[in-house]
């Protein structure tokens, strides 16, 4: 009998074992997606970062409807180009979540990225993104970068999840700062298992997690894997309460930023993300205006800033302005996230905003008349 069970389990588990291992290996021929694991969160390093001067793909949907390369520099973050803290050039830092880390276009095409090339070395623009992020990591990187970088002007990428989410009350995820009941700013502490250190060899695995699992769903799974009280809180996200609620989380920001970075809000620009995809139907952005939570608190965060003397600048006018034209979209079908010609039209709305013209404009002018002496000279 002994020797039957034996058997019998050596059958079942070559049964699971070998079909895994056929998956496995037709998987790691397909361009699943593969970014680096996000290193510890602590005290010393609070803000979460990927393993340094790393290339790497990714992709999105089940089909790999999406396909990018990219590059974490050498602190960790999307950007093709490394960070100096050393440097005298004039510096300005974009932050903000996913939409600032770009995952979705290659390596350089990315708003910040597009940004800093078209300085040509007269000045520096840098950025700091992290999926699922919002306003209270938003403000833990901004004083991480103005400690460590010292930028002359920062402008924050405002997307229509960064309110609700900025509160421990419905969001928990440990890589991100959150604010507590009482505004305080909770900190991340955050180091991956074990298991999922060795669970990421597997490239089956990852295109389960990464390449099937959307945000909203794995966003859904955590909750559900954190108990009742933790889904509860997630389901009560609506309403006139999830409007209060998030409407706490603006004044929070606002309110701490000044002291947590030390730059003027003549410095600092926001810059926020229109109601996609509402914005391509008259009747379905009029709808909207009417009763989108997301246009209710874009027009809340707009407004407090104003009010404080922060510049806003507004992507959806400029979206509406270009679609009607030609038709174009700014994401991709299967993902809310910008495409390349959104990101080229954000970097050029930034490049109009008073906090990148008064650190840039004079240095681009100069490197201009430089650039046009030759010339003069041979006509």
């Amino acid at each position: 009998m002994t020797r039957l069970l034996k058997a019998i389990a050596l059958y079942a588990l070559l049964l699971a074992v070998i079909p895994f291992a056929l998956l496995e290996g037709i998987f790691r021929l397909l361009p699943v997606a593969s970014p680096p694991p996000l290193q510890p969160v602590t005290q010393a390093e609070p803000i979460a970062h990927f393993k340094p001067n790393t290339d790497y793909a990714y992709s999105a949907g089940w089909n790999f409807a999406i396909r990018s390369r990219k590059h974490a520099n050498n602190y960790g973050f999307n950007n093709i180009a490394d960070y100096h803290p050393g440097q005298k050039t004039p510096l300005f830092m974009v932050i903000g979540d996913s939409f600032v880390e770009a995952h979705e276009v290659d390596a350089g095409q990315s708003a910040a990225e597009l940004l800093h090339a078209s300085l040509g070395g007269a000045g520096r623009v840098y950025s700091i993104g992290l999926s699922g992020a919002a306003l209270p990591q938003y403000l833990a990187t901004a004083e991480y970068a103005c400690r460590n970088f010292r930028p002359g002007g920062l402008a924050f990428f405002i997307i229509g999840n960064d309110f609700d989410e900025s509160l421990l009350k419905y969001n928990r995820d440990p890589q991100l700062h959150h604010f507590d009941e009482h505004g305080r700013l909770a900190p991340a502490a955050y180091e991956l298992s074990t298991t999922k250190k060795v669970l990421r060899h597997s490239a089956f695995i990852r295109y389960v997690m990464y390449n099937m699992v959307t945000g909203a769903r794995l966003n859904q799974m955590r909750n559900l894997l954190r108990g009742p009280a933790a889904v509860s809180s997630a389901h009560a996200a609506s309403g006139e309460e999830r409007l209060r609620d998030s409407r706490r989380a603006v004044d929070y920001f606002l309110a701490q930023l000044p002291e947590r970075c030390g730059v003027p809000p003549s410095a600092i620009v926001f810059v926020l993300d229109a109601v996609r995809p509402e914005i391509y139907s008259a009747a379905t952005l009029q709808a909207a205006a009417e009763t989108s939570y997301q246009a209710r608190m874009r027009a809340y965060i707009a407004a407090e800033a104003r009010a404080r003397g922060y510049e806003v600048r507004d992507m959806q006018p400029v979206f509406i302005e270009r679609h009607a034209r030609d038709g174009t979209r700014f994401e991709f079908p299967t993902d809310k996230h910008w495409n390349a010609l959104g990101h080229r039209l954000v970097a050029d709305e930034v490049r109009k905003s008073s906090a990148y013209r008064r650190l840039f404009d004079p240095l681009v002018q100069t490197a201009g008349a430089r650039q046009a002496t030759p010339d003069t000279d041979a006509r």
